[in-house]
């Protein structure tokens, strides 16, 4: 019962989620800066923008819908953590049961969902539009996604498990762009084009809402990371979980730093027409056994 509440309450759930996932936004902003060759923030900023945020007061204009707004940003946090739970991380799962791969991915789906409800809620033209663009972004990640997780799910009887996807880069290939995708960083940082829509659906977002929706953001940056290196990279140890998370964390940087931002047409044609059906092909690997 310890480990059950230890697992779930402080490592890999809540506490370690909450701790590194802030952290990691620090340290993503901190290392593109000095990749731009700025100094820019201290890697412990989003812990005080997460603290000023939520002491600061809700706004919510004549045309939005508070509830939702307030709701949105709770569920899309609460998603992403639940997956937390069927991640084994050092040989020991909160919960775990044949099929529970599927589970993981529609509680990711959600995560993104619910942030595209939390900017249709807002009433504002600018959050419609991103949120109408994280929508086209579900259906062009999950392709891919999907494909590359049920790819290793074949051989796991469909359960969560470690393993090191190296008989599958298409799969590997395709798990890694879509985790820049979910994440909603450059190049597909599409729904929060600045220059186009100001932040798109957190443009009407303040005080404690906003704080929960950068917490959700964070939440999943340590989910995604924590999952390409248990299931992919096949982390099973503490020490070998740490060093595929920071390999993880530091190629999300890179790529972050080095490609501008994709139109979503364009985003769309490179899920569907490129990274999917090289996926397929691990897939139909997999279903035809021909692999070592």
């Amino acid at each position: 019962m310890i480990n059950e509440v230890f697992h779930f309450l402080v490592f890999p759930g809540l506490i370690s989620a909450i701790i590194f996932g802030l952290l990691y936004e620090g340290i993503l902003r901190k290392v593109t800066a000095h990749m731009h060759n700025r100094i820019g923030p201290p890697i412990w900023q989003p812990f005080l923008d997460f603290v000023k945020l939520m002491s600061k007061e809700n706004i919510t204009t004549k045309d939005s819908f508070g509830m939702i707004m307030t709701l949105a940003p709770v569920i899309s946090f609460a998603s992403a953590l639940t997956v937390l739970m069927f991640l084994p991380v050092g040989g020991f799962t909160f919960l775990s049961f044949s099929g529970d791969i599927f589970i993981v991915i529609y509680m990711l789906i959600m995560a993104g969902v619910f942030f595209a409800v939390g900017g249709f809620a807002t009433g504002n033209p600018f959050a419609s539009v991103g949120s109408i663009r994280e929508i086209i972004q579900i259906f062009a990640i999950e392709f891919p996604f999907v494909i590359s997780m049920i790819t290793v799910g074949f051989l796991m009887n469909f359960n969560l498990s470690p393993f090191f996807a190296w008989q599958f880069p298409f799969a590997l290939f395709a798990f890694l762009v879509s985790l820049q995708g979910k994440l909603s960083l450059p190049p597909f940082h599409i729904q929060e084009a600045e220059q186009e829509i100001v932040a798109g659906p957190l443009t009407e977002y303040s005080g404690p809402r906003l704080a929960m929706h950068e917490l959700a953001k964070g939440v999943m940056v340590w989910t995604m990371i924590s999952l390409g290196s248990v299931l992919f990279l096949g982390a099973t140890t503490i020490l070998t979980f740490a060093i595929n998370s920071l390999l993880l964390l530091f190629l999300v940087i890179v790529l972050r730093t080095i490609f501008g931002r994709l139109k979503i047409n364009q985003s769309l044609r490179l899920f569907w027409f490129v990274i999917g059906p090289l996926a397929v092909i691990d897939l139909a690997r997999v279903l035809l056994g021909l692999y070592i």
